[in-house]
């Protein structure tokens, strides 16, 4: 049986999370295929981890992120026959290492933007194309969920192990359990928006100053008042209180299920961010069976309107949000449908289950695997032996 260590230091609380929790809420998706991976047949750890140590610390002020991390996995990889990256930001002093020759071990990650930079600046351009060069000779594969983004970072003159695994999803049947455990239907009388990286609240508040319906806006880890250039007016609840940490997924749930629609709102980015900013969030709207409003995201690996899913609006368009908003108000059945085929296509082509598929077979590919009939982990004993 194969060993794969996964660096990725969240799955530590998530450990913590599934061992103290009495009643889980915790999204499988967010094990980035550790339960998928046992399943298959391999057998899967994870590199424990304290955030808060010296090295760590000493690492940061370098840009040399979760060394102690890799450090220590320097010394666990001979008892593993790959280590996997969640994300690559983990994984740039083994690739360094392993570009030099002095790590050997195969090395997959996933890819989440271009990690590609236009600089005029000569000593700038040199520091970024030496920095995507570490990463992208290091790392025997990088996959890349949305084939927007892949495209844009083939661009860079520095080109890696790119490949685009299909059908990007999180777990449908997490939040489907959920919905059909409800002893009461939705209240739908709220627009639900959550989250935090490159979210353009601004624009979306100031849609609800002419909106006759409520906004509800749930922020995890911080006031969102501080970062606000407006006033709410009076229908928009902002709610503070969730904490930080990946199980604020399963904490949501009831506000999607509740909400009438989810909204996306985002600012807009340079080239070199480009990314699914908000795509979680896209897709756990969907599950739940809400119509979508988002601002347009080519990097998206699904299109929400081709889907007739929901509705893109243009960065900081005001108006755009205010007749998206106004029109799944005002048809009801319209928006109820588009709730319904959200779902499907959740449940049938964008969703953890298939999306870890085409991962594992990026994996046994790297690993030179066939699959074959050997006894597998379910992911219920999974679970139990954590």
């Amino acid at each position: 049986m194969k060993k794969i260590l996964f660096l990725f230091h969240p799955l530590k609380d998530a450990y913590r999370y599934l061992k103290e929790e009495e009643n889980p809420q915790f999204a499988p998706h967010h094990f980035w295929f550790i339960d998928k991976l046992s399943e298959a047949g391999y057998e899967v750890d994870f590199m424990k981890s304290d955030d808060q140590t010296w090295i760590n610390k000493m690492g940061n002020k370098v840009r040399l992120n979760f060394l102690q991390q890799q450090l220590d996995t320097i010394k666990a990889a001979k008892d593993y026959d790959l280590i996997f990256f969640p994300y690559i930001e983990y994984s740039f002093f083994l690739s360094l290492l392993k570009i030099m020759g002095f790590f050997k071990k195969p090395m997959v990650g996933m890819g989440h933007k271009t990690y590609y930079q236009e600089r005029k600046n000569l000593i700038k351009k040199a520091y970024y194309s030496s920095v995507r060069y570490i990463y992208f000779k290091g790392l025997d594969a990088m996959l890349y969920y949305s084939k927007g983004v892949l495209d844009v970072s083939n661009k860079g003159s520095i080109k890696g192990n790119g490949v685009h695994v299909d059908n990007y999803g999180i777990d449908y049947d997490f939040f489907d359990e959920f919905s059909k455990s409800q002893p009461t239907s939705p209240t739908s009388d709220y627009i639900f928006a959550t989250g935090g990286s490159k979210r353009d609240f601004d624009t979306l508040i100031k849609a609800f100053y002419e909106i006759d319906f409520n906004l509800k806006i749930t922020t995890v880890g911080g006031d969102l008042s501080q970062h606000l250039s407006c006033e709410p007016s009076s229908n928009v609840y902002i709610d503070n209180s969730l904490p930080f940490g990946l199980g604020s997924t399963g904490k949501l749930r009831k506000e999607y299920y509740n909400a009438f629609a989810v909204a996306v709102p985002l600012k807009q980015v340079d080239d070199y961010l480009f990314s699914t900013w908000g795509i979680t969030v896209v897709m756990e709207g969907m599950s739940m069976g809400k119509p979508i409003v988002s601002t347009y995201n080519d990097a998206y690996p699904l299109d929400i309107e081709k889907e007739k899913v929901g509705f893109y609006v243009d960065y900081g368009d005001v108006e755009g949000w205010k007749q998206a908003i106004n029109y799944l108000i005002d048809h009801p059945g319209e928006a109820y449908e588009m709730g319904e085929r959200a779902k499907y296509v959740c449940k049938t082509k964008q969703n953890y289950g298939l999306f870890a598929k085409n991962v594992i077979r990026e994996v046994d590919r790297v690993l030179k695997v066939e699959r074959n009939n050997e006894p597998v982990l379910s992911t219920s004993q999974w679970f139990e032996k954590l």
